[in-house]
């Protein structure tokens, strides 16, 4: 072992430069009383001691290092990082245990495992291993035994060693910073998208929110007789409606549905009311058409079992307007009636269904969030446009007395159903009509028949050939036919409806008569060019125009334009079979012979007032059909039928004469097809007849038809007392003035007796 210099200049540590002391021994500390003795050399790495192993690397010339190298100023060898390196460094066997055990290794940081702890020494130990002030004791052994040096030895710096990453730190920040950004691009993207893409979007659904637009509905207009009479009309009504998904159990519903049936009796069932309230439904009408006094009289029970902290009632009260029809049955099929929404639903409240209801306003506000009105908010308010007033041309007091005369000649009859339309010969507007069916409310008839539904006419469509031959002059009223028992065109025979021989009959015989063989022998006189221009004049085969839904126009068999109708056609036509009409039809012909030969298309408005301004109605379109001199002789010969007497003498319809005025008309059987064999039934005829009164100066042309009477199935026996029924009674209530001289009689027969 190298001897230490004598102490000199170079050699004294507190002399020693920087330099010297970082290649030396270290500087001793001022405050250790020790202080330049010399210190006893650091145990090599791997040694058992007392305390905490020290394993960093010695510094360069440390003279407290065991490792030559670093006493020789050289660096020093590295430090085992393992025991076995430590072993085969040092050569020593692997440190054991009391009981033979290998010891546990230190771990890389120079630390024991976490089994092996660390036992500070007793008070004692240290005292005996304290090392006295100044230095060693001259002459005493320096100790050497590593296990006893003092624990509060001073330690070499030591060497970092990396400990081993969990995981990488560094991208983890990189991953949380991408998330990071990614997030506020998000952010920032959907607020861009809020305030500039979208903001108008969303401004949208705020105003949708907030905003409410409230119509104000129009008052519909009422419908009236030609005298102001209201035939329907609107009053304020209320609806109670309710909200089943908020109900909380059947208790609660069965007694809002006990107070009801209470309340309304047969207008509402329990069982239909809880069916309603156990429906689920967000909203449900338990009770409508009912006036505001009931309403809150229902409401004053119900309320006590609602919970007035709710945002919505369970059950509530609505606005909903009543039309009222004073007397449903007076023209039921023709004013119609509407649904719920007060909307039309047919007759005239569905043809004129805008008019009527007018035109609804509107008023917006805004509403907080329990939806009440924000006090001052109303703003846009477009007032309400009520419906119009519509005037009908009908007169009620006659349309009752009508209605009520059809109904009884149905059941006397024992018809199926029957039909009546009375007309204004000047003006063409219907006064009366209706139908009623055999066995059936007339509030529960759902059409009006008198447009809708079409029928063969039978002889009342005679007056066609009369006309065509008397406008051609190819006859008169008392020029005289020689007339068969049967006639035969083509293939086809038509008989008369009573048999007879060859006889001698005036024009207005066959016509007064009612002979079918006579009418065709004129007709073949006509020609079907002449018959088809005048059917067509007469407005058969189209619709008449009359304001009411739903018409039929009728059926006229195709004529070819080259050959014409055939024999067969012809031979049923003029004789009113083989072609179908509707009621009003019938009446508008008849109309137009009262009318000095001009056709005046039917109508059924007289007047519409708006905002108390009146509007009559546009005049209707008119036809020419014929000439005045053939109307004037036409009706003259149409009182044919009308007069009584002897048989030559007497016509189909003397029931239909009225007294103190003349009358003019024709009957008519026809008979029906059977559905069955698809032919003319022998025993379902249709009874009808059309005519004028007075005759002398036309007021009304009343067309009546009687669906398969059984009791008098020809037209003079069933529909010719009605129409005297009904002509009487209008003659009475419009104070017509009565006839001024008899109605002339003509000799229906000639050369005939008795």
């Amino acid at each position: 072992m190298r001897t230490p210099p004598p102490p000199g200049p170079e050699s004294d540590p507190s002399r020693r430069s920087g330099s010297a002391r970082r290649e030396g021994q270290a500087r001793p500390r001022p405050t250790d009383p020790r202080a330049g003795a010399p210190r006893p050399a650091a145990p090599r790495a791997g040694t058992p001691r007392t305390g905490a192993p020290r394993t960093g690397t010695p510094r360069t010339g440390d003279p407290r290092s065991t490792d030559p190298r670093a006493q020789a100023g050289r660096p020093a060898r590295p430090a085992p990082s393992s025991e076995t390196e430590r072993r085969i460094r040092t050569g020593r066997p692997a440190a054991r245990t009391a009981d033979g055990r290998r010891a546990p290794a230190a771990d890389p940081r120079g630390r024991r495992v976490a089994d092996e702890r660390r036992v500070r020494p007793s008070g004692r130990d240290r005292r005996a291993n304290a090392k006295p002030a100044g230095g060693p004791v001259p002459g005493a052994a320096v100790p050497t035994d590593r296990t006893r040096v003092s624990p509060h030895a001073p330690r070499t710096k030591r060497k970092k060693v990396a400990r081993p990453a969990k995981g990488n730190t560094h991208n983890r920040m990189k991953i949380m910073f991408a998330v990071l950004v990614v997030l506020i691009g998000a952010a920032v993207g959907r607020l861009v998208w809020i305030q500039a893409v979208g903001s108008n979007a969303y401004a949208a659904q705020a105003e949708d929110q907030r905003i409410r637009t409230k119509e104000i509905p129009a008052q519909r207009g009422a419908i009236l007789d030609r005298n102001g009479v209201k035939l329907a009309f609107t009053i304020e009504g209320r609806v109670i409606a309710a909200r089943p998904s908020r109900f909380v159990d059947d208790d609660q519903r069965q007694k809002v549905a006990d107070i009801l049936v209470a309340a309304l009796g047969n207008k509402v069932k329990g069982a239909d009311i809880m069916t309603q309230l156990r429906s689920g439904k967000t909203y449900v009408y338990l009770a409508r058409g009912l006036l505001p006094a009931q309403t809150s009289a229902i409401m004053a029970q119900i309320k006590p079992l609602l919970d007035p902290e709710a945002n919505l009632p369970l059950v509530e009260v609505a606005p909903e307007d009543i039309r009222q029809y004073p007397d449903a049955t007076l023209a039921s099929t023709l004013v119609g009636k509407t649904g719920w929404d007060g909307n039309g639903l047919d007759g005239i409240e569905s043809k004129f269904n805008s008019l009527l209801s007018g035109e609804a306003g509107s008023r917006q506000f805004d509403v907080d969030r329990l939806g009440n009105i924000i006090p001052g908010t109303v703003r846009n308010q477009v007032d309400a446009q009520n419906g119009s007033d519509l005037s009908l041309t009908l007169d009620s007091d006659l349309q009752y007395a009508v209605m009520a005369m059809l109904e009884a000649q149905v059941k006397a009859s024992g018809a199926k159903a029957g039909k009546v339309v009375v007309q204004d010969v000047k003006t063409g507007q219907i006064y009366a009509l209706g139908n009623y069916v055999q066995g059936e409310d007339p509030r529960a008839t759902q059409s009006n028949q008198v447009v809708i539904e079409t029928f063969e006419p039978g002889s009342v469509m005679k007056v066609v050939t009369m006309a065509a031959a008397l406008e051609a002059g190819l006859t008169s009223p008392n020029s005289v036919q020689t007339v068969d028992g049967e006639f035969t065109v083509g293939n086809t025979t038509v008989h008369d409806a009573w048999p007879h021989g060859p006889i001698d009959m005036t024009t207005a015989g066959i016509l007064g008569k009612s002979s079918n063989v006579g009418t065709l022998m004129l007709a073949e006189k006509v020609g079907q060019d002449r018959f088809a221009s005048l059917v067509d004049k007469f407005g058969l085969g189209k619709k008449t125009g009359i304001e009411i839904g739903g018409e039929e126009p009728g059926r006229i068999p195709t004529r070819d334009p080259e050959t014409g109708w055939s024999s067969t056609t012809f031979a049923n036509l003029p004789i009113g079979q083989g072609i179908a009409m509707n009621l009003v039809q019938l009446a508008s012909m008849y109309q137009a012979i009262g009318n000095g030969g001009v056709r005046i298309a039917p109508t059924i408005i007289k007047e519409t007032t708006t905002n108390g301004v009146v509007t009559p109605s546009a005049p209707k379109k008119t036809t020419r059909v014929m000439s005045e001199k053939t109307a004037a002789t036409l009706t003259d010969m149409l009182q044919a039928p009308i007069q009584d007497g002897d048989m030559s003498h007497r016509g189909t319809a003397p029931a239909a004469a009225i007294t103190g005025y003349q009358v003019a008309g024709k009957t008519g059987t026809a008979q029906q097809v059977d559905p069955e064999c698809k032919c003319y039934s022998n025993t379902n005829f249709n009874a009808t007849f059309a005519g004028l009164v007075p005759a002398d100066n036309p007021r009304f042309s009343i067309a009546i038809m009687l669906d398969a009477p059984q009791e008098g199935s020809e037209g003079g026996q069933s529909a010719a007392p009605l129409f005297h029924d009904i002509a009487a009674y209008a003659m009475r209530a419009f104070d017509v003035e009565p006839s001024g001289k008899a109605a002339p009689i003509y000799d229906l027969y000639k050369n005939v007796t008795g």
